[in-house]
């Protein structure tokens, strides 16, 4: 069938917002400050976000306006947030997703707000500093760059 407007077969996500960016994402084991292993808490500030389990199983952790949960991720599970919601991903057992975002491309340009102490938040250069990654280098460089962000013996 072809949607009139558009000309396109209308079995193809009509409607599906412009700019939705899908990646495969195999979730940090690194251990947290917390004994957890995963990533480092952050928001977007105009992205909403949706995983998909494909593998493993794991945790997402949430604070938004309706306050902190904790949600279970485990193989078929769907879940999405809004813009503003401060998330962390937990690898339980070798957590893989579909990611589904708004706004492609904008995290990386961005988009994203990690978590820091006051003082480095309140200062740009210093933020700036802090969430640099090298943009040359190897996997292992970028990684251990990932970890310096989380803070001491993280």
């Amino acid at each position: 069938m072809t949607d009139s407007r558009s000309g396109q077969d209308s079995r193809s996500l009509p409607d599906f917002p412009g700019g939705t960016a899908v990646s495969h994402l195999c979730v940090y084991d690194w251990e947290t400050a917390d004994g957890l292993h995963g990533g480092s808490p952050h928001l977007h500030t105009v992205s909403t976000e949706a995983y998909v389990v494909t593998a493993g199983r794991g945790e997402v952790h949430t604070i938004s306006a309706e306050g902190p949960a904790r949600d279970a991720l485990a193989p078929g599970a769907l879940l999405w947030f809004t813009p503003g919601t401060i998330h962390r991903l937990v690898n339980i057992e070798e957590l893989e997703l579909a990611v589904v975002m708004s706004n492609a491309g904008l995290p990386e340009a961005g988009d994203a707000v990690l978590t820091f102490p006051e003082e480095i938040v309140a200062d740009p250069e210093a933020y700036r500093a802090a969430v640099a990654l090298p943009a040359e280098g190897s996997e292992t460089e970028r990684a251990d760059a990932a970890r310096a962000r989380r803070g001491p013996g993280t």
